[in-house]
């Protein structure tokens, strides 16, 4: 009983069970009390008592083929689908008045329609069990379970892949290559260097800088950008003179704000293009970022980040970003959505959404939100190593002299916190959520997923948290393991919603952009921002893997190391970037 339009199966409806719903009004009640989810998160059956063994009321056989309960009456019969053997459960419906028609399977808890016969399809009762084993998987619960119904979920169809096409130069562009540019003296090149590993000279305290703009120098899509001249400064320079004002230019002058500009703007992006151009020029000495570092000031004036102190690294990344964004956003004048990645080079790269799902546990009303976010930040994993893995940590990884060394010593995986950012989890009585069905405030459970993931995928780890003994900031020291490659498929919305849901059938509305990621959920590790030392007195280093090669990047020292050094490092930041990049469909024409 079922068709496929549009690509979906859309099941044909049931006229016994619409009457049935229709004359009705609360048809599942009866079997508030009989749902049993076997844990952790199994198989759905209908049980009066959970160790009762069902049989058919007609012949009393309690392993026929199937065994159905009447929703009515909850009278259990039995039917198969062997030629010339009865069907109690379709006698049943045939000698009771309408409404009898329609059962449950009582070891698989899916509605039957006794008059055709076959399997019919009701959007809240399929809803209310899986949601049923979703709580049960969650809280640990293998009795009984409420009905409650859900929203249909979102979209899962997959994107079309475009195939990749080459453009070739047309003849202008090659007039420009040919008039505009030279060879590039390869005569400097070490030969056991790539070309753009150059250390970065640290101007006090500003190891923080130089561990992030090392890895995004080498983010390989921001890479291409900036050196395929898409943000040529000389250009934005020009256009920022012609549109800027004599008043603000004068005052800005006066200042001192001139960040190398006539009208004194500050432009990141700018200082990054000369970064970019500087660091892969073929100049093996240690670069000064020094005027990248004075616009920054200029643009964190209002914060306390633009200071000679020792800054965090994560939140100098943010920073940057926000100010390439904020500039590149405001000189285009076009709203954008952040999380689309159309609005800035910033976003295109790094920016992703979030799904954020709150479900009421009484009703199971969802409420479901989406923000953009450019990084994924990570709580490390409860320590649950026993006395030995604890004692193997601890000799590689000192505790930094806490009194509270549990909490330093211990073995963390990435895909450990993101399974644990990605769990439902039941939010505290003081965290209610007021129910727009319910009315009132009640327990929630909230789940976080991911609805769309970035070219270029960061993860902050949270080192440092309040220490309640203590009062104060302090840093968790526990050693932390990270994949070289990293599936991102099982954090992904439609996964998770498809783990929620199996492979029970809903309607879908419309065609939502961007709702499944198979395609490019596969990322590969290519920079790690490590922290040594103390919380107040600490150092960052950069691991960068080139060419098949990891280096370290230590300030202005580079060296070549193994990937048992990598792994043996203490993350903060991780950037891993999609292994497969694909394109997305455009009616522009394209110069062959």
């Amino acid at each position: 009983m079922s068709s496929k339009i549009n690509g979906q199966i859309s099941p044909q409806p049931c006229p016994h069970l619409a009457e049935f719903r229709r004359t009705s009004s609360k048809p599942f009640l009866s079997l508030h009390n009989c749902l049993r989810i076997k844990p952790p998160g199994g198989r759905a059956s209908l049980r009066r008592d959970p160790h009762e063994i069902p049989h058919c009321t007609a012949c009393g056989l309690s392993a026929p083929s199937r065994l159905y309960a009447c929703i009515s009456c909850t009278a259990v019969s039995c039917h198969s689908t062997a030629t010339g053997v009865i069907s109690h459960a379709a006698a049943h419906a045939a000698s009771m008045s309408p409404g009898h028609q329609i059962a449950i399977d009582v070891d698989r808890a899916e509605l039957f329609c006794c008059a055709c016969r076959d399997q019919v399809y009701d959007r809240d009762f399929d809803a209310a069990v899986v949601i049923a084993q979703t709580v049960a998987s969650t809280l640990g619960s293998g009795g009984e379970s409420k009905l409650i119904p859900t929203p249909h979920p979102e979209n899962l169809r997959k994107r079309r892949r475009v195939d990749y096409r080459p453009s070739t130069p047309d003849l202008r562009e090659r007039s420009l290559i040919g008039s505009c540019s030279a060879p590039i003296d390869g005569s400097g090149r070490s030969p056991d260097f790539p070309r753009g590993l150059r250390g970065l000279n640290n101007l006090g305290n500003t190891c923080f800088m130089n561990s992030v703009l090392q890895a995004l120098l080498h983010t390989p899509p921001l890479r291409n950008y900036f050196l395929s001249d898409k943000h040529n400064r000389y250009f934005c320079q020009k256009m920022n003179n012609a549109d800027g004002d004599d008043s603000v230019i004068a005052t800005r002058k006066k200042n001192g704000a001139n960040n190398g500009n006539k009208n004194g703007r500050i432009c990141l992006a700018c200082d990054m293009d000369a970064m970019f151009s500087a660091v892969f020029s073929g100049d093996r000495l240690p670069y000064s970022p020094a005027k990248f570092l004075y616009s920054w000031w200029q643009h964190a004036a209002k914060s306390t980040l633009a200071s000679y102190e020792q800054q965090d690294a994560h939140e100098f990344f943010i920073s940057m970003l926000d100010g390439i964004h904020e500039k590149v956003d405001k000189d285009q004048r076009k709203p954008h959505s952040e999380g689309s990645g159309d609005c800035c080079i910033a976003h295109r790269v790094f920016s992703g959404i979030l799904r954020s799902d709150v479900m009421c546990m009484a009703c199971g009303y969802t409420s479901t939100t989406y923000d953009p976010c450019i990084d994924i930040s990570l709580d490390l994993e409860p320590n649950q190593g026993g006395p030995t893995k604890i004692a193997a940590a601890a000799s590689n990884h000192s505790c930094n002299g806490e009194a509270d060394s549990s909490q330093n010593c211990g073995i963390s995986t990435l895909t450990g916190c993101l399974d644990r950012f990605t769990r439902a989890e039941k939010l505290g009585s003081n965290q209610k959520f007021f129910c727009q069905q319910c009315q009132v405030k009640q327990e929630t459970l909230k789940q976080m997923s991911i609805r769309k993931l970035p070219l270029v995928s960061c993860f902050h780890i949270k080192r440092f948290e309040h220490s309640s003994s203590k009062k104060m900031l302090r840093k968790v020291d526990r050693y932390l393991q990270f994949p070289f490659s990293l599936d991102m498929s099982p954090y992904l919305s439609s996964s998770i919603l498809r783990s929620r849901f199996g492979n029970r059938i809903f309607p879908f509305d419309g065609d939502e952009p961007d709702a499944s990621n198979d395609l490019c959920s596969e990322f590969e590790l290519f920079a790690v921002v490590t922290h040594s030392g103390k919380l107040d007195a600490g150092h960052y280093v950069t691991y960068l893997r080139l060419s098949d090669q990891w280096y370290k990047c230590d300030d202005s020292w580079v060296t070549q190391v193994d990937e048992n050094t990598v792994r043996a490092a203490q993350g903060y930041m991780m950037f891993y970037v999609q292994k497969m990049l694909y394109y997305k469909a455009t009616d522009k024409l394209v110069a062959s």
